[in-house]
């Protein structure tokens, strides 16, 4: 019987910005605010090749299978 190789998850994190609050606090951002301003930030590093430098290490991982 072969083994399966294992699998890991991997979590990252990405910074964006969302513009035009008119909340200190940004409690006026509203989900699809924050969506669009996360898909233009990831569109222009990819579109730049930036990504992984952005994006840089995982910052927590788990093995999927045991």
């Amino acid at each position: 019987m072969t083994q399966a190789a294992r699998t890991y998850n991997h979590a990252y994190t990405i910074a964006f910005s969302v513009s035009g609050s008119r909340c200190e606090d940004g409690e006026d951002v509203t989900a699809q605010q924050m969506a669009d301003a996360l898909k233009l930030r990831v569109d222009d590093l990819m579109a730049k090749g930036h990504l992984l430098h952005a994006v840089g290490s995982a910052y927590d991982s788990f093995c999927e299978q045991d």
